[in-house]
């Protein structure tokens, strides 16, 4: 009695799809976003980019390049390569995104199956899981940098109980917890109605990162003695590991928006506007913040005389001797933070969530377990030092990586851009495979992985022995190997082992080719033109 009232508490009321018949892959969250809320121009995409790059995380894998030994050269180099490299899946998978009108975990079906596409989004839930911890633990230190520049005296009237394998302070833990329960109304809104907020950051973060910019090349002074450092490797790699490394970890924040852009994008007037905003604008913001990462670490070695560059901009905002800079620099962070919490993870989250359960999670509901299992990750751990947050990036890219393969090789290359939208919601249709899975995704991304396993060990245990330096030196391109690699293998076994002339398996049943919607009006337009093209199905 008490699990069947638990069951109709949590399932969603009234029938989660509002144009699709009720099953177990549909929910209001996952249908096509009607023409008339595909309101997003060039502007909007390429806007998004500005607000998503200045985050601190960015900021901290730049410091990272040089505290880890990379002169301010050949950081930005890196920085460079890895923004091009990542900026084409985003712009691809944004471009069919806006094209279908559909989000990631939906479209992934096409590649994957039905019920295979669950290991993508599974995959990709728990990268945000991280990210989402990761993003509230910096918020965290933003909250405690303000604090402190209130009450300087703030570390000594909370006295640490924690031990130090804990990797956090009592005071830390606090300002964690403050910050995350600011975050949650935030969570409540639509982020369709948070439009003013992201709006706000475009204009407040250039204004915030210039001014940084100027005050550490005044007090580093000048270009010369901010940029004239050289290389030091102390890690015992040659300098081209360390360099094809950071490109590595360069992509990693960006690797999870290559794979779930459309998540963004199909609210696209255009799908020409998703490609080209992104085409431009993300290799040009987010190339702008790492400089501006790499500047600020470089010149902490000249303004507060360190021997290794402080890799993270909060710590450099601490060394500030007017608190008042402090605080408002601190504030600007934390709002940046939590943009780019909602946007980034928890929205990303809940997309994924809704598809893994329909009937139980919504969005809102995704978002709001999304925030309490970014509890349990201890993401303080993984901001404890540069390498550690490097290992972090490096080491989730080797599966996003072959999934972004798939998904490319797939919509572009095996499907010549041509989705039946209806059937990626339709058991036993067209993308139904072998009982909703397909087996040539399955294998495709399981032995992309085996490449970068071993690297991977000794990445998490340096200490780890009998493993070839080769597969350590393929591992520091583990993103860029696995997308390959995956995609090469996808194409070659769905060559090698075909569907039918009618696009599904040979046991697979006859399908019903109907429109998802009954008219085009139920679309938000009504015109002779586009009712013919929904009705043939057919997103060139």
């Amino acid at each position: 009695m008490l699990t069947n009232r638990i069951h109709q508490k949590v399932t969603l009321h009234p029938a989660p799809s509002q144009c699709l018949p009720e099953n177990s892959f549909t929910n209001a969250d996952m249908d096509p976003v009607p023409f008339r809320d595909r309101t997003w121009s060039w502007y909007d995409v390429g806007g998004f980019w500005i607000s998503e790059g200045f985050q601190i995380p960015i900021l901290q894998t730049a410091g990272s390049l040089i505290s880890n030994g990379l002169s301010p050269g050949m950081a930005m180099g890196a920085v460079v390569v890895g923004n091009v490299l990542v900026m084409i899946p985003c712009a691809l998978n944004g471009y069919s995104g806006a094209a279908t009108g559909v989000s990631f975990p939906v479209i992934c079906r096409a590649s994957w199956g039905l019920h295979g596409a669950k290991v993508a989004v599974a995959i990709r839930a728990i990268v945000a899981i991280f990210w989402y911890g990761i993003q509230i633990s910096t918020g965290g230190s933003c909250v405690y940098r303000m604090l402190a520049a209130i009450w300087p005296s703030l570390p000594s009237r909370i006295p640490n109980h924690l031990p130090a394998s804990a990797n956090t302070t009592s005071v830390d833990l606090l300002c964690f917890f403050i910050f995350w329960i600011l975050t949650l109304p935030f969570l409540y809104i639509p982020v369709s109605r948070l439009r003013w907020l992201f709006r706000t950051k475009v204009f407040v973060m250039p204004v915030c990162g210039l001014a940084l910019f100027i005050w550490s090349l005044v007090r580093g002074r000048g270009f010369g003695s901010v940029f004239n450092q050289p290389t030091k490797i102390t890690s015992g790699h040659p300098i081209a590991f360390v360099f094809f490394s950071s490109i590595n970890s360069v992509i990693g924040p960006e690797a999870t928006f290559a794979l779930n852009m459309g998540d963004f994008c199909r609210y696209s007037k255009k799908p020409a506007h998703a490609f080209w905003a992104q085409a431009v604008m993300l290799p040009v913001c987010l190339t702008l913040t790492a400089f501006l990462g790499v500047t600020l670490a470089s010149a902490s070695v000249v303004i507060y005389d360190l021997e290794t560059a402080e890799w993270n901009p909060l710590n450099i905002v601490g060394m500030f001797h007017d608190r008042a800079a402090q605080f408002f620099v601190s504030l600007i962070f934390a709002f940046a933070t939590l943009c780019t919490n909602i946007a980034g993870n928890s929205v990303a989250f809940g997309n994924d969530l809704t598809s893994l359960f329909p009937k139980h999670i919504n969005i809102r509901r995704g978002q709001f377990l999304c925030a309490v299992l970014a509890i349990c990750v201890t993401p303080w751990n993984i901001l404890n030092s540069a390498t550690n947050l490097l290992n972090f990036l490096n080491g989730y890219s080797i599966f996003l990586g072959p999934a972004c393969g798939i998904m490319l090789a797939d919509y572009w290359i095996l499907r010549k851009r041509k989705i039946y939208l209806q059937q990626l919601y339709e058991p036993h249709g067209l993308y139904w495979f072998t009982r909703g899975w397909n087996f040539r995704a399955i294998a495709a991304f399981f032995l992309s992985l085996v490449p970068n396993l071993p690297g991977l060990v000794v990445s998490v245990n340096p200490n780890t022995k009998n493993v070839p330096r080769g597969f350590e030196n393929l591992y520091c391109m583990s993103w860029l190997v696995g997308l390959i690699m995956a995609g090469a293998l996808y194409l070659g076994l769905s060559f090698t082992f075909p569907l039918s002339a009618e696009g599904y398996d040979s046991d697979g049943p006859d399908v019903a080719k109907d429109w998802l919607f009954s008219s085009a009006s139920s679309m938000g337009e009504g015109s002779e033109e586009q009712r013919i093209k929904l009705e043939r199905m057919n997103y060139d």
